[in-house]
């Protein structure tokens, strides 16, 4: 015979895992990064410098490839998870998510080019990848918020979710739009591009580890509704 609860148990420890390897995977990811700001004290500004910039440091292009993986985990691992943890529609924003894993990868391979030299091919390939990471992961978090309105189990995410999306969304708005005057003029609008970025990593960061947490706290919801026992019919009077 088969259990009630046996169908939801799979999907609750799935995403329990879910959550684990996309906590893990941030953590990996900002490790390196603090590394190299500490490293990197009095020889760069994180104010004017990006961080992509941190390549030319001694093990910059481990570290920072490093951690583009290992974001790049933490994306295909929400993907994996949404349709488990029952979130209606979840196609598009997991199709996002892998996107932003595939963008991550390239930015590990590409690297940036040397600041005041002309970029080139795979100095095109590392920020057009780059930038579509930023892009994409705060609609993709804000889609999953949308979706999450519609069910019950996800309800509770929504709101706090579509928040962190659309301030991270604003934050990638305005950073990106910052590029247009560097291709035009050969300088940003707002001279502080690298503290905007790494405000903007930060968010992007958040978001994915409450997506991951939402997803991990609808598959239990799912799991407890499964194993509830089916109400009993009224008895007739005597």
């Amino acid at each position: 015979m088969t259990s009630t609860g046996g169908s939801g148990r799979e999907p609750a420890g799935v995403a329990r895992a879910g959550e684990a390897i996309v906590t893990a995977a941030v953590t990996v990811a900002l490790l390196p990064l603090g590394f190299l700001h500490v490293s990197s004290i009095g020889s760069l500004d994180p104010s004017t410098t990006v961080i992509s910039d941190y390549v030319f440091l001694p093990g910059g292009y481990a570290l920072l490839g490093g951690a583009a993986i290992s974001s790049a985990v933490a994306c295909v691992a929400l993907a994996c998870g949404m349709r488990r943890a029952d979130l209606p529609r979840s196609r598009p924003p997991a199709v996002l998510f892998v996107s932003a894993a595939v963008g991550l990868v390239l930015v590990a391979v590409f690297p940036t080019h040397t600041p005041g030299t002309t970029p080139g091919l795979v100095s095109t390939v590392h920020r057009a990848a780059g930038g579509w990471v930023f892009a994409v992961l705060p609609l993709a978090a804000w889609l999953v918020a949308r979706r999450a309105r519609s069910v019950p189990a996800w309800r509770p995410a929504a709101r706090p979710l579509a928040v962190a999306a659309a301030i991270s969304g604003v934050i990638s708005a305005v950073f990106l739009l910052n590029h247009v005057p560097i291709v035009i003029a050969g300088s940003p609008f707002l001279p502080h591009i690298g503290a905007l970025q790494r405000v903007l990593y930060a968010a992007v960061m958040v978001v994915l580890v409450m997506t991951a947490r939402a997803t991990r706290l609808a598959a239990e919801r799912v799991h407890d509704t499964a194993e509830l026992p089916a109400t009993p019919g009224l008895r007739g009077a005597a």
